[in-house]
């Protein structure tokens, strides 16, 4: 299958995914995808759609470099009408008739103790559901995909990780679970700039500099706060934060991730220029300072 595909006349299902964001299930090659349109730029009214898009094909493929397991994902084109054509992210669909996925917000109403039914997630409601809900298996499996998924969120700026966008897989037949495949990363990269604005901030070491110490931050709460990425893992106060950046930084290869980047099409250069840019400074500053941190504290 190639990366630049015409997905206009393909099989429509119906689908039974939820988000804000329009979305088709089709059929293609056998296959089932989930097909993602550019969603509104609710946040930068410069920007009449966001660049979501990219920011899936490119934030899951980052993951899938490093060794954590994401869904496939495909740029294509969609044909609206003869004047309206889009640039979409086909995502293929990791779940089967056997292996069903389980949003962590579904673990999180049927555990007991939960006060509220919010896709909003708290690190230390996260915590706790992982190590004392009854259902959970595996329960280190689970916790180690979910810092390993944390530290890439930050290497990538995902602003939106919630208890509705991972989860895990649940072998409906055998008594069986597994992290399910890291998707949905339209909300890193900073999705809702523009190439004008990209091209500002690439001017400017302050701007840039703010993208990596300031924003994005995370949604995931801590002592009542959204987390700042690089104030959490700079400061080493989680062991477990600690060890998936012990383990998942000496994987980052920037190579593949420049190849990534390089070869994603429909996309200009300077969003190009920006995207390892950007990443190339999260990842000395945030990463490499906590990784340093780590290995000092080891001596």
């Amino acid at each position: 299958m190639k990366n630049c595909l015409n997905f206009t006349n393909t099989e429509e299902l119906l689908c039974n995914y939820s988000g804000a964001d329009k979305k088709l299930k089709i059929k293609y090659d056998e296959e089932i995808y989930l097909l993602k349109f550019p969603s509104e730029a609710r946040k930068n009214t410069l920007l009449s759609y966001s660049n979501n898009v990219f920011s899936e094909y490119i934030g899951c493929r980052i993951f899938n470099s490093v060794g954590i397991e994401a869904q496939k994902t495909f740029l294509g084109i969609y044909e609206m009408s003869k004047d309206k054509i889009k640039t979409v992210c086909a995502c293929k669909d990791f779940t089967t008739e056997q292996w069903k996925l389980y949003e962590f917000q579904t673990l999180k109403n049927s555990f007991i103790t939960s006060e509220t039914n919010e896709k909003g997630a708290t690190l230390e409601e996260i915590i706790e559901i992982i190590e004392n809900h009854q259902n959970i298996i595996n329960k280190k499996d689970i916790k180690d995909f979910f810092w390993n998924m944390f530290v890439i969120d930050a290497l990538i700026g995902n602003f939106d990780r919630h208890n509705g966008n991972w989860g895990i897989l649940v072998n409906t037949k055998e008594n069986e679970m597994k992290p399910a495949p890291v998707y949905d990363c339209g909300s890193c990269l900073f999705s809702q700039l523009s190439d004008e604005q990209m091209k500002e901030i690439l001017n400017n070491k302050g701007s840039i500099n703010d993208r990596v110490y300031n924003k994005p931050v995370s949604s995931i709460t801590y002592k009542g706060k959204r987390i700042n990425y690089f104030e959490f893992i700079t400061s080493l106060e989680n062991n477990e934060c600690n060890n998936a950046i012990e383990k998942i930084y000496p994987k980052i290869d920037f190579q593949k991730i420049y190849e990534i980047i390089d070869n994603t099409p429909y996309m200009s250069d300077i969003r190009k220029e920006f995207y390892k840019t950007i990443i190339t400074q999260r990842y000395d500053k945030i990463l490499t300072v906590a990784y340093n941190k780590i290995l000092t504290n080891k001596q």
